[in-house]
């Protein structure tokens, strides 16, 4: 059994042998969300940022560097859509998988446009959560 630390900078790490470097920047306005998607990356030792909305996030991204972001579009303070814009204003260049429970076309093309490299449609899969980060993470 593992057992994750909680670290005053938001950032988890597991006690589980195959722990990294690799760090994950998770966004997302919903803590059991966060919480969920940090045990799961852990699991496949990565260690974990949380932020609770897109300018936490970018300041996490100013302070640290991340081998990904996983991005929720929709929270209040500063959405997921503005953050890829932002992100890519400061010329960033960490891949960023979005995530949405309200997949559209529209939203896809939007999110890839403004820099993502993928998409997850909550509730999102174990499986699938599995094979993205470690494609675009690893």
């Amino acid at each position: 059994m593992s057992i994750d630390k909680e670290f005053p900078s938001g950032e988890r790490q597991s006690d589980a042998p195959f722990a990294t470097d690799r760090r994950i920047l998770v966004v997302d306005d919903d803590e059991d969300i966060r919480l969920f998607l940090a045990d799961r990356l852990e699991h496949l030792g990565f260690l974990t940022c949380l932020a609770s909305n897109g300018m936490e996030g970018l300041t996490l991204l100013r302070e640290r560097s991340f081998c990904g972001v996983l991005l929720d579009l929709e929270m209040p303070v500063l959405d997921g859509l503005t953050m890829l814009n932002q992100l890519r204003q400061e010329s960033h260049a960490v891949p960023v998988i979005v995530m949405s429970a309200h997949q559209t076309h529209t939203t896809m093309i939007k999110a890839i446009e403004a820099g993502a490299k993928d998409f997850l449609t909550k509730p999102i899969a174990d499986v699938i959560l599995k094979y993205k980060c470690l494609r675009l993470f690893s």
